[in-house]
């Protein structure tokens, strides 16, 4: 069974403060998610039309953040944010890089929208679980929280075959799949 094919998941995680801008680890998960057929939705590579442009409005926009430029920033922001929540709606279920060292503004904001919507959020979280803040166990269900990419992939990989895989409570809540046989 492939249970994922055809939904989109949407690459959560910061973008600002990271050298690479989080390509690294949305380069390296996305062959995975498209191996089994599912959509990937990345915000540094935005599917909307008139996106292509979204390298070098960064570029500007950190021009505009270091010459103090806040209107003209918050203008430019504008469109980006609305790109990446629109996503975030797009989306079947969303991964995050949560990493707690790092200010993510966004990335909060997009993981809430996502449990908000009642949608599978996957946290890959590096630190020990007792690191995590309480405020996430109170929005997460525990089993939302990865040590490792290693482990987020045998989950999804379970998820996908459905053969032997044993829902938790909150997977029974948070999975939805259509059953083509029923839908007209």
């Amino acid at each position: 069974m492939n249970r994922l094919k055809g939904l989109s998941c949407y690459l959560s995680g910061p973008i600002d403060f990271q050298k690479d801008r989080g390509a690294g680890w949305r380069d390296m998960i996305t062959p995975f998610l498209e191996k089994m057929e599912v959509k990937v939705l990345n915000p540094l590579r935005p599917p909307f039309y008139g996106a292509s442009k979204i390298p070098e409005k960064r570029i500007k926009m950190d021009d505009m953040l270091k010459n103090n430029q806040f209107e003209e920033l918050h203008q430019e922001m504008k469109e980006l944010v609305h790109m990446d929540l629109r996503a975030v709606d797009l989306s079947s279920f969303i991964i995050c890089n949560y990493d707690s060292n790092i200010h993510m503004c966004g990335t909060y904001e997009e993981i809430f929208a996502g449990n908000k919507s009642v949608k599978p959020v996957l946290l890959v979280h590096k630190k020990p679980r007792n690191e995590l803040s309480s405020w996430m166990y109170g929005r997460f269900p525990p089993s939302s929280f990865f040590a490792d990419w290693d482990e987020l992939k045998i989950y999804l990989r379970n998820i996908n075959s459905c053969s032997s895989y044993k829902f938790t409570e909150a997977d029974n809540k948070r999975w939805l799949f259509l059953d083509g046989e029923n839908m007209y």
